[in-house]
């Protein structure tokens, strides 16, 4: 975990984040805090940085590929053994099915789950308040990809955070776009993705960015992290 601390009390937790794997990042003020992506171990990594589900105000997702949302369901799955009653604001890109199918199928199989999901389809340049942040979406380029190569356009969206006049940028993945600069420039702390490392020969900008381009965009703003960067045993550097 990797935590960057801003003004406002606002402290951003890096909680994991490695391509093909699992990103999970925490924004947190005064015990409060909201989510951007739930990847797998999401509740895990929460429990050690000692932030407690309960006090989740929403959950903020940025494309539908399992590293980014597989850790919904079990997160969610401890929110009702527990007890959860708040209604929980969910933003994620219009035309998500992932978000969408894995929402219906758990209220589905649990129908006596005690607390409600705010359904908050975004698209490019809406802003919603997710309990006490606002969160702007910024439409993003990404594509899937498997052995069998690359995949086709994806909903996807970068998000822009503020509360207390403090904001964060997160790229969510993509390749390079205007509205990735317009997302980062000016923000108090860019988190961009860097998936491929400058050893990497299988560049594609249709997917993803390289690490120099990544801290092109990071340093449009006042800070920045590198995150979703190859894990080690896939050859990462």
């Amino acid at each position: 975990m990797k935590t960057f601390g801003l003004d406002g009390n606002v402290a951003v937790h890096v909680l994991y984040s490695a391509a093909g794997v699992a990103t999970t990042v925490a924004v947190e003020n005064r015990g409060g805090y909201l989510l951007l992506d739930c990847g797998d171990g999401a509740l895990r990594d929460l429990l050690e940085a000692r932030l407690k589900p309960a006090r989740l105000e929403g959950v903020a997702v940025s494309h539908g590929h399992f590293d980014h949302v597989g850790g919904l369901h079990t997160l969610f799955g401890f929110l009702r053994m527990v007890g959860r009653e708040d209604a929980l604001p969910v933003a994620y890109p219009a035309g998500c099915v992932e978000v969408e199918a894995f929402l219906d199928g758990f209220f589905g199989l649990y129908p006596d789950a005690p607390f409600a999901v705010e359904r908050m389809p975004l698209g490019d340049g809406d802003e919603k308040k997710l309990d006490r942040w606002t969160v702007r979406a910024y439409a993003v380029k990404h594509r899937g990809s498997t052995a069998a190569g690359v995949g086709k356009p994806i909903p996807a969206l970068g998000y822009r955070v503020g509360l207390g006049g403090v904001s964060v940028a997160f790229s969510g993945d993509t390749g390079p776009s205007e509205n990735l600069r317009k997302l980062c420039e000016g923000a108090d702390l860019a988190l961009v993705e860097a998936t491929w490392g400058k050893r990497d020969l299988r560049l594609n900008p249709r997917i993803h960015l390289s690490r120099a381009e990544a801290e092109g965009y990071g340093r449009l703003a006042k800070r920045f992290g590198l995150i979703h960067g190859m894990h080690p045993s896939e050859g990462g550097d």
